[in-house]
Protein backbone atom coordinates (compact mmCIF):
# COMPACT_ATOMS: atom_id res chain seq x y z
CA UNK A 1 0.00 0.00 0.00
CA UNK A 2 2.37 2.62 -1.19
CA UNK A 3 1.73 6.22 -2.10
CA UNK A 4 -1.23 6.28 0.23
CA UNK A 5 -2.47 9.85 -0.15
CA UNK A 6 -5.45 9.89 -2.49
CA UNK A 7 -7.89 12.66 -3.27
CA UNK A 8 -11.58 12.61 -2.56
CA UNK A 9 -13.38 15.46 -4.38
CA UNK A 10 -10.24 17.58 -4.11
CA UNK A 11 -9.79 16.82 -0.39
CA UNK A 12 -6.57 15.08 0.71
CA UNK A 13 -7.45 11.75 2.30
CA UNK A 14 -4.99 9.13 3.51
CA UNK A 15 -6.47 6.31 1.47
CA UNK A 16 -4.18 3.32 1.54
CA UNK A 17 -2.93 2.21 -1.85
CA UNK A 18 -4.32 5.16 -3.81
CA UNK A 19 -3.34 5.02 -7.48
CA UNK A 20 -4.04 8.67 -8.28
CA UNK A 21 -0.38 9.51 -8.88
CA UNK A 22 0.06 6.40 -11.01
CA UNK A 23 -2.81 7.16 -13.38
CA UNK A 24 -0.62 8.21 -16.35
CA UNK A 25 1.35 4.97 -16.03
CA UNK A 26 -1.77 2.81 -15.65
CA UNK A 27 -3.77 4.40 -18.47
CA UNK A 28 -0.80 4.13 -20.83
CA UNK A 29 -0.24 0.42 -20.17
CA UNK A 30 -3.89 -0.63 -19.90
CA UNK A 31 -5.69 1.75 -22.23
CA UNK A 32 -4.63 0.17 -25.51
CA UNK A 33 -6.39 -3.07 -24.53
CA UNK A 34 -9.83 -1.46 -24.03
CA UNK A 35 -11.59 -0.98 -27.35
CA UNK A 36 -13.67 2.15 -28.05
CA UNK A 37 -16.62 2.08 -25.60
CA UNK A 38 -15.30 -1.25 -24.34
CA UNK A 39 -15.99 -2.67 -20.89
CA UNK A 40 -13.48 -1.93 -18.10
CA UNK A 41 -13.92 -3.56 -14.68
CA UNK A 42 -12.25 -2.22 -11.52
CA UNK A 43 -12.63 -4.95 -8.88
CA UNK A 44 -11.26 -3.07 -5.83
CA UNK A 45 -12.09 0.49 -6.78
CA UNK A 46 -11.16 2.36 -3.57
CA UNK A 47 -11.68 6.08 -4.21
CA UNK A 48 -12.49 5.28 -7.87
CA UNK A 49 -9.55 7.20 -9.34
CA UNK A 50 -8.76 4.44 -11.87
CA UNK A 51 -12.43 3.79 -12.67
CA UNK A 52 -13.02 7.51 -13.23
CA UNK A 53 -9.95 7.79 -15.47
CA UNK A 54 -11.22 5.02 -17.75
CA UNK A 55 -14.67 6.55 -17.87
CA UNK A 56 -13.03 9.79 -19.02
CA UNK A 57 -11.27 7.77 -21.73
CA UNK A 58 -14.65 6.61 -23.06
CA UNK A 59 -14.90 3.12 -21.53
CA UNK A 60 -18.05 1.58 -20.10
CA UNK A 61 -16.97 1.10 -16.49
CA UNK A 62 -18.02 -1.34 -13.80
CA UNK A 63 -16.62 -0.55 -10.35
CA UNK A 64 -16.78 -2.72 -7.26
CA UNK A 65 -15.73 -2.51 -3.63
CA UNK A 66 -16.93 -4.22 -0.46
CA UNK A 67 -16.76 -1.00 1.55
CA UNK A 68 -19.87 1.14 1.21
CA UNK A 69 -17.62 4.18 1.54
CA UNK A 70 -15.77 3.21 -1.64
CA UNK A 71 -18.75 2.05 -3.67
CA UNK A 72 -20.54 5.31 -2.83
CA UNK A 73 -17.55 7.32 -4.06
CA UNK A 74 -17.72 5.29 -7.27
CA UNK A 75 -21.47 5.97 -7.59
CA UNK A 76 -20.88 9.71 -7.26
CA UNK A 77 -18.29 9.55 -10.03
CA UNK A 78 -19.89 7.07 -12.42
CA UNK A 79 -23.66 7.49 -12.05
CA UNK A 80 -23.78 11.23 -12.72
CA UNK A 81 -23.41 12.62 -16.25
CA UNK A 82 -21.71 15.88 -15.44
CA UNK A 83 -23.02 17.93 -12.52
CA UNK A 84 -26.56 16.86 -11.55
CA UNK A 85 -29.32 19.47 -11.39
CA UNK A 86 -31.31 18.05 -8.44
CA UNK A 87 -34.45 18.69 -10.46
CA UNK A 88 -36.92 16.72 -8.35
CA UNK A 89 -35.64 18.25 -5.12
CA UNK A 90 -36.05 21.71 -6.60
CA UNK A 91 -39.45 20.87 -8.06
CA UNK A 92 -40.71 19.73 -4.66
CA UNK A 93 -39.99 23.19 -3.24
CA UNK A 94 -37.08 22.08 -1.04
CA UNK A 95 -34.89 24.83 -2.51
CA UNK A 96 -37.60 27.51 -2.73
CA UNK A 97 -36.44 31.09 -2.23
CA UNK A 98 -32.89 30.43 -3.41
CA UNK A 99 -31.46 31.87 -6.59
CA UNK A 100 -27.74 31.73 -5.77
CA UNK A 101 -26.25 29.44 -8.42
CA UNK A 102 -27.49 26.22 -9.98
CA UNK A 103 -29.35 23.40 -8.24
CA UNK A 104 -26.15 21.88 -6.86
CA UNK A 105 -25.02 25.20 -5.33
CA UNK A 106 -28.43 25.71 -3.73
CA UNK A 107 -28.49 22.20 -2.26
CA UNK A 108 -25.06 22.72 -0.69
CA UNK A 109 -26.13 26.12 0.68
CA UNK A 110 -29.22 24.55 2.25
CA UNK A 111 -27.17 21.77 3.88
CA UNK A 112 -24.50 24.16 5.13
CA UNK A 113 -27.15 26.22 6.94
CA UNK A 114 -28.39 23.31 9.06
CA UNK A 115 -27.69 23.69 12.79
CA UNK A 116 -25.93 20.89 14.73
CA UNK A 117 -28.02 18.12 16.26
CA UNK A 118 -27.29 15.55 18.96
CA UNK A 119 -27.07 12.44 16.81
CA UNK A 120 -24.97 9.28 16.69
CA UNK A 121 -21.78 10.88 15.32
CA UNK A 122 -21.80 13.62 17.96
CA UNK A 123 -22.56 11.18 20.80
CA UNK A 124 -19.90 8.71 19.66
CA UNK A 125 -16.99 10.54 18.03
CA UNK A 126 -16.79 13.97 19.70
CA UNK A 127 -16.19 15.19 23.28
CA UNK A 128 -19.90 14.47 23.87
CA UNK A 129 -18.82 10.80 24.10
CA UNK A 130 -17.21 11.42 27.52
CA UNK A 131 -17.77 8.36 29.73
CA UNK A 132 -17.42 7.57 33.43
CA UNK A 133 -13.71 6.85 32.97
CA UNK A 134 -13.14 10.40 31.80
CA UNK A 135 -12.28 9.38 28.23
CA UNK A 136 -13.83 11.21 25.29
CA UNK A 137 -13.19 10.45 21.62
CA UNK A 138 -11.69 13.44 19.83
CA UNK A 139 -12.21 12.60 16.17
CA UNK A 140 -14.38 15.68 15.64
CA UNK A 141 -15.36 18.80 17.52
CA UNK A 142 -18.78 18.56 19.13
CA UNK A 143 -20.21 21.22 16.81
CA UNK A 144 -18.84 19.66 13.63
CA UNK A 145 -19.98 16.19 14.65
CA UNK A 146 -23.46 17.58 15.27
CA UNK A 147 -23.46 19.22 11.86
CA UNK A 148 -22.53 15.89 10.26
CA UNK A 149 -25.54 14.34 12.02
CA UNK A 150 -27.88 17.05 10.73
CA UNK A 151 -26.59 16.97 7.17
CA UNK A 152 -26.59 13.19 6.91
CA UNK A 153 -30.13 12.99 8.27
CA UNK A 154 -31.32 15.61 5.77
CA UNK A 155 -29.78 13.70 2.85
CA UNK A 156 -31.60 10.57 4.00
CA UNK A 157 -34.90 12.47 4.30
CA UNK A 158 -34.44 13.75 0.75
CA UNK A 159 -33.75 10.28 -0.70
CA UNK A 160 -37.14 9.91 -2.50
CA UNK A 161 -36.35 13.11 -4.42
CA UNK A 162 -32.76 12.21 -5.35
CA UNK A 163 -31.31 10.00 -8.04
CA UNK A 164 -28.84 7.40 -6.87
CA UNK A 165 -25.99 9.48 -8.27
CA UNK A 166 -27.23 12.68 -6.62
CA UNK A 167 -27.51 11.06 -3.21
CA UNK A 168 -24.05 9.53 -3.56
CA UNK A 169 -22.57 12.89 -4.54
CA UNK A 170 -23.98 14.64 -1.46
CA UNK A 171 -22.74 11.87 0.83
CA UNK A 172 -19.29 12.07 -0.74
CA UNK A 173 -19.32 15.86 -0.29
CA UNK A 174 -20.05 15.25 3.40
CA UNK A 175 -17.21 12.72 3.63
CA UNK A 176 -14.89 15.27 2.06
CA UNK A 177 -15.97 17.90 4.57
CA UNK A 178 -15.46 15.41 7.40
CA UNK A 179 -11.96 14.61 6.17
CA UNK A 180 -11.03 18.29 6.21
CA UNK A 181 -12.14 18.65 9.84
CA UNK A 182 -11.12 15.27 11.29
CA UNK A 183 -8.69 15.37 14.20
CA UNK A 184 -6.58 12.48 12.92
CA UNK A 185 -3.19 11.88 11.33
CA UNK A 186 -4.96 10.69 8.18
CA UNK A 187 -6.73 7.36 8.66
CA UNK A 188 -9.25 6.64 11.42
CA UNK A 189 -7.46 3.95 13.40
CA UNK A 190 -7.06 6.55 16.16
CA UNK A 191 -7.58 10.23 16.92
CA UNK A 192 -5.09 12.86 18.07
CA UNK A 193 -4.93 13.81 21.75
CA UNK A 194 -4.58 17.51 20.96
CA UNK A 195 -6.84 19.41 18.59
CA UNK A 196 -5.44 20.36 15.20
CA UNK A 197 -6.39 23.99 14.48
CA UNK A 198 -8.05 22.90 11.22
CA UNK A 199 -10.29 20.42 13.04
CA UNK A 200 -11.89 23.23 15.07
CA UNK A 201 -12.88 25.28 12.03
CA UNK A 202 -16.56 25.03 10.94
CA UNK A 203 -17.42 22.07 8.75
CA UNK A 204 -18.55 23.08 5.27
CA UNK A 205 -19.59 21.16 2.17
CA UNK A 206 -17.95 22.43 -1.01
CA UNK A 207 -18.79 21.88 -4.64
CA UNK A 208 -17.06 18.87 -6.20
CA UNK A 209 -15.47 18.89 -9.66
CA UNK A 210 -17.94 17.92 -12.36
CA UNK A 211 -17.89 14.20 -13.22
CA UNK A 212 -17.19 13.19 -16.81
CA UNK A 213 -20.16 13.01 -19.16
CA UNK A 214 -18.57 10.29 -21.31
CA UNK A 215 -19.93 6.81 -21.83
CA UNK A 216 -23.08 5.11 -20.61
CA UNK A 217 -24.08 1.88 -18.92
CA UNK A 218 -21.71 2.37 -15.99
CA UNK A 219 -22.43 0.20 -12.95
CA UNK A 220 -21.31 -0.01 -9.35
CA UNK A 221 -21.37 -3.11 -7.13
CA UNK A 222 -20.74 -3.72 -3.46
CA UNK A 223 -19.67 -7.35 -3.42
CA UNK A 224 -16.78 -9.65 -2.66
CA UNK A 225 -14.75 -9.58 -5.87
CA UNK A 226 -14.43 -13.34 -6.21
CA UNK A 227 -18.21 -13.84 -6.16
CA UNK A 228 -18.86 -11.00 -8.61
CA UNK A 229 -16.41 -12.07 -11.32
CA UNK A 230 -18.36 -14.96 -12.91
CA UNK A 231 -21.16 -12.55 -13.89
CA UNK A 232 -18.86 -10.08 -15.64
CA UNK A 233 -17.38 -10.32 -19.12
CA UNK A 234 -15.05 -7.47 -20.02
CA UNK A 235 -12.28 -6.26 -22.29
CA UNK A 236 -10.13 -5.58 -19.23
CA UNK A 237 -10.41 -6.57 -15.59
CA UNK A 238 -8.19 -4.54 -13.27
CA UNK A 239 -7.46 -5.58 -9.68
CA UNK A 240 -5.80 -3.46 -7.01
CA UNK A 241 -6.36 -5.58 -3.87
CA UNK A 242 -5.07 -4.74 -0.39
CA UNK A 243 -1.34 -5.41 -0.11
CA UNK A 244 -0.61 -5.50 3.62
CA UNK A 245 -2.25 -6.43 6.91
CA UNK A 246 -4.09 -3.10 7.21
CA UNK A 247 -7.82 -3.72 6.89
CA UNK A 248 -9.62 -0.86 5.14
CA UNK A 249 -12.85 -1.57 7.01
CA UNK A 250 -11.11 -0.79 10.31
CA UNK A 251 -8.97 2.10 9.08
CA UNK A 252 -11.99 3.99 7.70
CA UNK A 253 -14.68 2.89 10.16
CA UNK A 254 -15.92 6.40 10.99
CA UNK A 255 -16.36 7.37 7.34
CA UNK A 256 -18.05 4.03 6.66
CA UNK A 257 -20.53 4.74 9.47
CA UNK A 258 -21.36 8.18 8.06
CA UNK A 259 -22.02 6.62 4.65
CA UNK A 260 -24.12 3.75 6.00
CA UNK A 261 -26.05 5.91 8.49
CA UNK A 262 -26.65 2.84 10.66
CA UNK A 263 -25.63 3.68 14.28
CA UNK A 264 -23.67 0.47 14.94
CA UNK A 265 -22.64 -0.89 18.32
CA UNK A 266 -19.05 0.34 18.71
CA UNK A 267 -16.19 -0.90 20.89
CA UNK A 268 -12.94 0.32 22.41
CA UNK A 269 -11.29 3.70 22.79
CA UNK A 270 -11.64 4.39 19.10
CA UNK A 271 -15.32 3.45 18.80
CA UNK A 272 -14.62 0.82 16.17
CA UNK A 273 -17.67 -0.48 14.34
CA UNK A 274 -18.00 -4.23 13.62
CA UNK A 275 -15.94 -4.81 10.49
CA UNK A 276 -15.08 -8.51 10.26
CA UNK A 277 -17.67 -9.13 7.51
CA UNK A 278 -15.74 -6.70 5.30
CA UNK A 279 -12.28 -8.10 6.07
CA UNK A 280 -10.16 -9.14 3.10
CA UNK A 281 -8.26 -12.39 2.69
CA UNK A 282 -5.65 -10.36 0.79
CA UNK A 283 -4.56 -8.80 4.10
CA UNK A 284 -3.30 -12.13 5.49
CA UNK A 285 -0.02 -13.69 4.40
CA UNK A 286 -1.44 -17.20 4.75
CA UNK A 287 -4.65 -16.48 2.80
CA UNK A 288 -3.59 -13.96 0.14
CA UNK A 289 -2.02 -16.33 -2.43
CA UNK A 290 -5.12 -18.55 -2.41
CA UNK A 291 -7.37 -15.49 -2.78
CA UNK A 292 -5.46 -14.40 -5.88
CA UNK A 293 -5.54 -17.90 -7.33
CA UNK A 294 -9.34 -18.13 -6.88
CA UNK A 295 -9.74 -14.69 -8.43
CA UNK A 296 -7.77 -15.58 -11.53
CA UNK A 297 -9.67 -18.84 -11.89
CA UNK A 298 -12.97 -16.95 -12.27
CA UNK A 299 -11.89 -14.37 -14.86
CA UNK A 300 -13.94 -13.85 -18.03
CA UNK A 301 -11.65 -11.48 -19.88
CA UNK A 302 -8.83 -11.47 -22.39
CA UNK A 303 -6.79 -8.99 -20.37
CA UNK A 304 -6.25 -9.04 -16.63
CA UNK A 305 -4.13 -6.38 -14.93
CA UNK A 306 -2.97 -6.61 -11.31
CA UNK A 307 -1.40 -3.77 -9.32
CA UNK A 308 0.82 -4.99 -6.51
CA UNK A 309 4.05 -3.96 -4.83
CA UNK A 310 7.11 -5.27 -3.05
CA UNK A 311 5.61 -4.64 0.43
CA UNK A 312 2.72 -6.99 -0.32
CA UNK A 313 1.70 -10.23 1.36
CA UNK A 314 2.34 -12.16 -1.87
CA UNK A 315 5.86 -12.23 -3.29
CA UNK A 316 6.62 -11.42 -6.90
CA UNK A 317 7.71 -15.03 -7.46
CA UNK A 318 4.39 -16.33 -6.07
CA UNK A 319 2.36 -13.97 -8.25
CA UNK A 320 4.23 -15.06 -11.37
CA UNK A 321 3.67 -18.70 -10.42
CA UNK A 322 -0.07 -18.12 -9.91
CA UNK A 323 -0.63 -16.10 -13.10
CA UNK A 324 1.78 -17.88 -15.43
CA UNK A 325 -0.32 -20.99 -16.26
CA UNK A 326 -3.31 -18.85 -17.31
CA UNK A 327 -1.79 -17.08 -20.32
CA UNK A 328 0.98 -14.77 -21.48
CA UNK A 329 2.43 -12.72 -18.65
CA UNK A 330 4.16 -9.37 -18.79
CA UNK A 331 5.31 -7.24 -15.84
CA UNK A 332 6.25 -3.56 -15.58
CA UNK A 333 8.01 -2.10 -12.53
CA UNK A 334 8.12 1.47 -11.28
CA UNK A 335 9.57 2.97 -8.04
CA UNK A 336 6.95 4.50 -5.79
CA UNK A 337 6.79 6.29 -2.44
CA UNK A 338 6.35 3.95 0.52
CA UNK A 339 3.45 4.73 2.87
CA UNK A 340 5.00 6.80 5.65
CA UNK A 341 3.94 4.55 8.55
CA UNK A 342 5.94 1.76 6.90
CA UNK A 343 9.00 3.84 6.06
CA UNK A 344 11.33 2.31 8.56
CA UNK A 345 14.91 3.49 7.98
CA UNK A 346 16.22 0.07 7.02
CA UNK A 347 13.57 -0.27 4.33
CA UNK A 348 14.03 3.11 2.66
CA UNK A 349 11.46 5.52 1.26
CA UNK A 350 10.59 3.62 -1.93
CA UNK A 351 8.85 0.40 -2.90
CA UNK A 352 8.66 -1.30 -6.27
CA UNK A 353 5.18 -0.97 -7.73
CA UNK A 354 4.40 -3.69 -10.27
CA UNK A 355 1.73 -3.95 -12.92
CA UNK A 356 1.13 -7.52 -14.09
CA UNK A 357 -0.60 -8.09 -17.43
CA UNK A 358 -2.10 -11.50 -18.06
CA UNK A 359 -3.34 -12.01 -21.62
CA UNK A 360 -5.39 -15.13 -22.22
CA UNK A 361 -4.05 -17.55 -24.79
Amino acid sequence: MAGAVGRLNGVPIEFLGSKRKLLPFLTEKIGSHVREEGHFVDLFCGTASVASAFRAHGSRVTANDQLELCSTIAEASLLNRGTPDFRELDGAGELRGRDDGDGYDRVLARLNELPPSAGFIQRTYSPASLDESGVARMYLSEENAGRIDSIRRQIEDWEPLLTKGEKALLIVDLIGATSRRSNTAGTYGCYLKQWKPRSLEPLELVRAPSPSRRGSGHAVYRQEAESLLPSLEADVVYADPPYTKRQYAAYYHLLETIVRYDSPAVTGKTGLRPWSEASSAFCYRRKAPGALERLVGRLRTRHFFLSYNSDGQITDAEIREILGPHGRLRVWEIPYQRYKSSARPHRGPLVTERLYHLASA
